[in-house]
C-alpha cells in the first residue's frame, strides 16, 4: 500500500513540475534581433544627378547586428522645413523585371523586361538602406544644386532595436542629356556646343600624311526632331571639310550590326541609323556594346588603307558615350579641321605626282 502510494505521489509531483514548466515557458521572452548601437550611415550627403536613375550603394554599416534591417524614410522636406510633394508623391518610372544582358535580339524583347510602376522619386531600399533616385526627376520641378535642395530622416530597425538618422542631406546636381559634354553643371548651358573621339589610331590627313589626332575631331550630338515614328533612334553621320557627308561605307571595316545596341539598322549614303532603347547604355552593367566599365556606349568606327610603305594600314575613330534623355539623337562627326583621306597613300602620291588617275576612289576600282 505504501509503495502504491509513494508512487502516486511521485506520478503527481512529476506531472506538477511539468505543468509549471509548460506554464513558465508561455512568459519566456522571444528571441530578439542584435541590434548593434554602432549601426550608423556612412554617408548622410547625397548628390545623383538628376535625369538619370541612381543607385547610391554601400552607404550603411550594420556592424554586428542581426539581418536584415528594415529601413524607411521617415519624413523627406525642403531645406526651408516646406513639404516637397515633389519626392513625395508617386510618379510612373521604368523598371527592370528581369535582369537587362545586353544579348536581346529586338526592342519588344527588352521593352518586355521593363515595366512602369508607380512609386516616389527618391526612395529607399526597404532591406539594403540604398537609395534610388529615379529618372524622371529632373531640375523643372526638383530642386538641385545650387539650392540647398532637401533634408529626410531614416530609420532603421529590426526587432532588437531601432536608430533613427535626421536631417541627411539630398542636394541632387542638374541633369544633363548627354556625356561627354561642355555643359555647365549650375546653368545648364552648353559652354563649347562639342566633344572630341576618345581615340583616333592612323588616320592621316589627305593632304600631307600626318597624323589625325582627336582635337582634329569635333562630335556634335543633336536632336532631330523631324524624325517621325513611334521608335526612338540614333543616328551617325559624318562630314568632311564643305560639310559634306561621307559615305559610312568608307568605313569599310566597321561591323555595322554590332556597332551599337540597336535595331532595324539603316544605312545610305549620308548616315547609318538604328531603333534603341533609351538610356543609352540602358543599365550600368559590361556588354560588347560598352567601355570596361559597362557605363558608357562604345562605337569604333574602322577602315583600311595602303600606307606611303607599301603596307595596309588599319584606321580607326573610338567614342565612348551616353544618352540619358529619351528622343530622336544624331551623333554628327564633323573631320573639316583636316581632311583625312581613304586613299591608298602609294596611289594618291603617284597620282599627285604624274597626274594620271589609276583608282577610282568613289567607285573603288581600278582604271
Amino acid at each position: 500500500m505504501n509503495t502504491f502510494i509513494n508512487r502516486l505521489y511521485t506520478h503527481v509531483i512529476c506531472i506538477g513540475i511539468a505543468l509549471a514548466f509548460v506554464s513558465c515557458s508561455k512568459n519566456l521572452p522571444e528571441s530578439l534581433d542584435a541590434f548593434d548601437k554602432e549601426s550608423v550611415f556612412t554617408q548622410t550627403l547625397y548628390s545623383p544627378q538628376l535625369g538619370r536613375t541612381t543607385l547610391m550603394t554601400s552607404n550603411f554599416n550594420g556592424g554586428n547586428s542581426t539581418l536584415p534591417f528594415t529601413f524607411e524614410i521617415a519624413g523627406i522636406r525642403r531645406f526651408d522645413g516646406s513639404p516637397a510633394p515633389e519626392l513625395t508623391e508617386s510618379f510612373p518610372v521604368k523598371v527592370w523585371t528581369t535582369p537587362y544582358l545586353g544579348t536581346e535580339t529586338s526592342l519588344l524583347e527588352i521593352e518586355a523586361k521593363r515595366a512602369t510602376e508607380y512609386r516616389p522619386l527618391f526612395q529607399v531600399k526597404k532591406h539594403s538602406g540604398e537609395f534610388v533616385m529615379w529618372s524622371n526627376a529632373n531640375s523643372s520641378f526638383v530642386r538641385c544644386s545650387p539650392d540647398s535642395s532637401y533634408k529626410f530622416d531614416v530609420l532603421v530597425k529590426n526587432s532588437g532595436g531601432y536608430a533613427y538618422t535626421a536631417n541627411m542631406r539630398l542636394i541632387p546636381t542638374r541633369e544633363v542629356d548627354y556625356e561627354p559634354n561642355n555643359i555647365d553643371s549650375k546653368s545648364g548651358l552648353d559652354t563649347v556646343g562639342y566633344v572630341r573621339p576618345n581615340i583616333v589610331t592612323q588616320m592621316r590627313a589627305a593632304s600631307n600624311g600626318f597624323m589625325i589626332l582627336p582635337q582634329d575631331i569635333k562630335v556634335y550630338f543633336r536632336q532631330n526632331d523631324e524624325f517621325e515614328g513611334n521608335a526612338k533612334t540614333l543616328t551617325f553621320r559624318f562630314f568632311t571639310s564643305d560639310y559634306t557627308a561621307i559615305d559610312p561605307a568608307r568605313f569599310n571595316l566597321t561591323n555595322w550590326a554590332t556597332l551599337l545596341h540597336g535595331f532595324e539598322m539603316e544605312k545610305t549614303a549620308e548616315y547609318v541609323r538604328y531603333k534603341v532603347a533609351y538610356p543609352i547604355p540602358l543599365v550600368k552593367t559590361v556588354s560588347k556594346y560598352t567601355n570596361q566599365n559597362g557605363d558608357k556606349a562604345r562605337v569604333r568606327f574602322d577602315y583600311n588603307r595602303i600606307g606611303a610603305s607599301g603596307f595596309r594600314e588599319e584606321s580607326s575613330m573610338q567614342f565612348d558615350f551616353s544618352i540619358y534623355k529619351e528622343k530622336n539623337w544624331e551623333i554628327d562627326m564633323d573631320i573639316s579641321r583636316k581632311q583625312f583621306s581613304f586613299k591608298d597613300r602609294i596611289l594618291y602620291w603617284f597620282e599627285k605626282k604624274t597626274g594620271i588617275r589609276l583608282f577610282d576612289f568613289k567607285n573603288y576600282r581600278i582604271i
